[in-house]
This record gives structure tokens, sequence and C-alpha cells, in this order.
């Protein structure tokens, strides 16, 4: 399949040098600062989830965001360049991009209107006023179930497509010289 991903210069550098490129923890930390905290263990979960699906070896777990659409798809940045790829089957995986933002928010992602609704009422009936104190406050402690259920629904983000097709993308944990076009 034919991804677009924006990177830093030095993305290329190594492809072109080695061959090879993966995300590793510190380019994570460089990127998110003082917010690292919040993403790294998204970042690994994620991975763990697409585990399930494509073959990720263990020493990856930081994924190479992609977006099937064309370089309009990505806002264009001073210091970085565009990579064309031809990524094979099993080299990557779709993923539902809202799900994603769901899971930074640690907030349920439902599966339509009315679960998203029915969900509302079960918050408003524990008396939970933030839909996120469950992962981030202290409500998971009270009500482990509901925490469970949060947590379960983040899996959807392989497994539901997005409502608006242009929030697919595509995870891959390794870049490959010979994908570039």
């Amino acid at each position: 399949m034919i991804f677009v991903t924006r990177q830093s210069p030095s993305v290329l550098d190594a492809l072109e040098q080695t061959g090879t490129y993966t995300v590793k923890k510190e380019y994570v930390t460089d990127k998110y600062t003082t917010i690292t905290y919040h993403y790294e263990p998204l970042y690994r979960m994620l991975t763990s989830m697409a585990r399930h699906y494509i073959d990720i070896p263990e020493e990856l777990l930081y994924p190479v965001w992609l977006s099937p659409e064309n370089t309009d798809a990505i806002p264009p940045s001073d210091d970085a360049v565009f990579l064309r790829l031809d990524i094979p089957e099993g080299k990557y995986i779709l993923a539902n991009d809202e799900c994603w933002d769901h899971m930074i928010n640690h907030v349920y992602f439902p599966l339509d209107k009315s679960d998203e609704t029915a969900h509302e009422a079960e918050l408003a009936r524990y008396g939970i006023s933030s839909p996120s104190a469950l992962i981030s406050g202290n409500a998971g402690n009270f009500y482990p179930l509901l925490k469970q259920k949060v947590l379960k629904s983040w899996e959807r983000v392989f497994t539901v497509k997005p409502q608006d097709p242009s929030r697919v993308v595509g995870l891959c944990w390794e870049l490959k010289r010979e994908w570039l076009i």
C-alpha cells in the first residue's frame, strides 16, 4: 500500500545510510518533552494492541505514523521531509485516528451515537462529571469495571472504521529503504 509520512530529515538519512529506521524512546521524549509521560504509555499500549493483528518485533515499541493519502493530507513543516513509501502487506496496520484522539484524551470510544449516549448516562448515574476521570483521575479506583470498559473501547482503534475516511491512518514500526518511492 502507498503511504506518505512527514519526518525529520534524519529519518531519510538513516534510511539512506543504514537501510532501516525505527522510532526510539529518545525520539518520543524529544518530540513530547514535558508531556512524554502522557504519550509514551499510550504508544506502548497501541503497539501491544497492534501485535494482535501484525507481527511486530518485541524491541519495537513506537510506531511511525503514515497517511494513506497524498501529502495534502499532512500539514507542511519547514524542518521536515515527506517520504512516499510502498509498504508491503503485513508490515503496516490501518488505524482509526478518531479512536486515537479518544485514547489521548483518556475517554471512552463509542461504537455509535447510541453507545455514546448510554455511556454518558452511565457516567451520570455514578456521578462522574469528567469522562476522563476513570483513567486520569481517581474515579477508576472506585469504578474499576467502568475503567476497564474505557480501556477495552480503545481496542477499536484497529477494528472500527472512522466516520470520516480521512481519519484512517497507517502505522508501521520499521521503515525500509527499499520501500521508498
